[in-house]
């Protein structure tokens, strides 16, 4: 890795880069509001926070470049088609002359992954390269990040990612959760089993992964683990 970036990523998680509010900080300025939207100019504010710079889509190629991975891990994942047996045993004597029924048999993996039961899962995703989303989503006014589909069970997935702060994790969880939560209604009134999945994929360890392959380097699929074991 270059001098120069490897000196950013150090600077930039150890909040010493050079904002105005860092410059005022070290006396080197008097102003620390942001040029573009005259907030308070962090380092946080720069990389994730700026509204202006969200309008500009100045953080759409990152957030793209992280949804692609997730997109690519998702489209390999299976299910299991037939589900374990877990009906009660039945227990005989010898020479079958009394029988009864013993306690259903309780297995760890009876239920391991929302993508269980079927194995027409379709992956599409808010990509120009991917494919479009189903109907019933392109008809409404929102556009999940991931849509999987089964059509034949009428269930649909949607995953909905956020590269932000540390700090504000839990912040964007609920957030995309809320936004999403009428749609879950509508789509189940429409007979579909609707799930949103928010999947947050932390800004600081996407710039240690060296703004290269985050997701992959740095293992996004434990957090989107939850897909396999909701």
């Amino acid at each position: 890795m270059a001098p120069l970036r490897i000196s950013f990523l150090i600077r930039s998680v150890y909040d010493l880069l050079s904002s105005n509010a860092n410059l005022v900080r070290w006396g080197k300025k008097e102003d620390p509001t942001c040029p573009l939207c005259q907030g308070r100019q962090t380092t946080e504010h720069v990389l994730s926070s700026c509204k202006i710079a969200l309008s500009q889509g100045r953080y759409t190629w990152r957030h793209n470049r992280v949804l692609q991975e997730l997109a690519a891990i998702l489209s390999t994942a299976e299910g299991e088609t037939t589900l374990p047996n877990t009906n009660a045993p039945i227990f005989t004597t010898k020479g079958s002359a009394k029988s009864w029924h013993g306690r259903p048999v309780k297995t760890t993996n009876q239920i391991k992954c929302l993508l269980d039961g079927c194995d027409d899962w379709d992956v599409s995703a808010d990509l120009p390269e991917w494919d479009s989303h189903p109907s019933i989503i392109k008809e409404t006014r929102l556009r999940p990040d991931i849509v999987i589909h089964s059509a034949s069970t009428q269930q649909l997935i949607m995953v909905e990612l956020t590269v932000p702060y540390e700090n504000r994790m839990e912040e964007a969880h609920t957030y995309k959760r809320e936004k999403y939560m009428n749609l879950t209604k509508e789509l189940e009134n429409a007979g579909y089993k609707a799930v949103v999945m928010p999947v947050e994929d932390p800004l600081a360890k996407w710039y240690s992964a060296g703004i290269s392959n985050p997701s992959r380097d740095e293992g996004m699929g434990s957090n989107i683990g939850i897909i396999y074991s909701e």
